[in-house]
């Protein structure tokens, strides 16, 4: 029975992406699909998509993040899980995550990865500092899942409009666990460290202005929906933070950026369209579940 699709997006890497793939190939059995998704700038050199893999090309003005919903939305298994270019597993690399999923009621389970040359281990995002954007190194309670390496729930990720096709891998993350957390859903961290790739794969962008902005804008948009739990720092609190920031030359971009995004209110409907859009999907869903079991109960009591 197939349990769970493996979607990894092609970006700009052949060695990257083959060295992911044949790693999952080397560990894959009947319970996994793999999915590489392109925005028809892979020519499949090895004719992987003859048995091994499926292929998916997403139309060539894609974004990254509308390339995923659409792997997303193509995979047949209950469970999906990405993973980026230069990713790598050992054997069985899925079943932690996979079971505490099935078994518990959680919507997200994240897999712990493992940093190429060095000791470290990236958990997640850390909960506490979001709309932010700061790794975890730690495991604990507060650990948020980073999009790569994470096993979702295709039917909660399909509900709550998948990723923000207006944001890139990182913001897209960011905004997600944000979301989630406003819908009350519930995501987890698995111990085994099955899963390891370079810093950078892991990390994504160096945390900078871009970086800092991004994470204003996503932070404006939610602080203007009531009950998304997200309050924005007035200006001059944000403006202070950016003074105390000078002093340390590799977090005054990012305060920078920071103060530039939350000004920046161009997310702000595309946010509470979502929310607004996830809720009663979310609501729709449990209805028709609700309904469901009382059908089943009737069906039982009249055998």
């Amino acid at each position: 029975m197939l349990r769970l699709s493996i979607i990894v997006p092609f970006l700009d890497d052949h060695a990257k992406l083959e060295s992911t793939l044949l790693s999952l190939l080397e560990n894959r059995n009947s319970e996994l699909e793999i999915l590489v998704v392109h925005n028809g700038n892979y020519d499949d050199p090895y004719q992987l998509g003859d048995d091994e893999v499926v292929l998916i090309q997403a139309p060539e003005a894609y974004s990254h993040t509308e390339s995923l919903n659409l792997a997303v939305a193509a995979a047949t298994a209950p469970a999906v899980q990405i993973l980026l270019p230069g990713m790598r597993v050992q054997q069985d690399w899925y079943l932690p995550s996979l079971r505490k999923l099935e078994r518990e009621d959680w919507d997200a389970v994240a897999s712990p990865c493992a940093v190429e040359q060095s000791s470290q281990v990236v958990y997640g995002l850390d909960r506490a500092a979001l709309p932010h954007r700061r790794l975890a190194s730690k495991m604990s309670n507060h650990v948020a899942p980073l999009l790569a390496g994470t096993i979702f729930r295709k039917k909660i990720l399909r509900l709550v409009g998948g990723l923000c096709p207006q944001l890139g891998r990182e913001g897209a993350e960011v905004e997600l666990q944000l979301l989630m957390d406003a819908m009350d859903l519930r995501s987890s961290i698995a111990s085994d460290v099955l899963i390891q790739a370079p810093h950078r794969v892991v990390a994504g962008l160096d945390i900078g202005y871009e970086m800092g902005k991004t994470c204003g804008q996503i932070a404006c948009a939610y602080g203007a929906v009531e009950g998304s739990g997200v309050e924005v720092d007035s200006l001059a609190k944000q403006l202070g933070h950016l003074a105390g920031g000078l002093m340390n030359p590799k977090s005054v971009a990012e305060r920078l950026g920071w103060v530039m995004g939350i000004r920046d209110r161009s997310l702000e409907n595309t946010i509470r369209e979502r929310l607004v859009q996830a809720a009663d999907r979310l609501d729709e869903a449990a209805e028709v579940e609700r309904l469901q079991t009382v059908d089943a109960q009737k069906t039982r009591r009249a055998a």
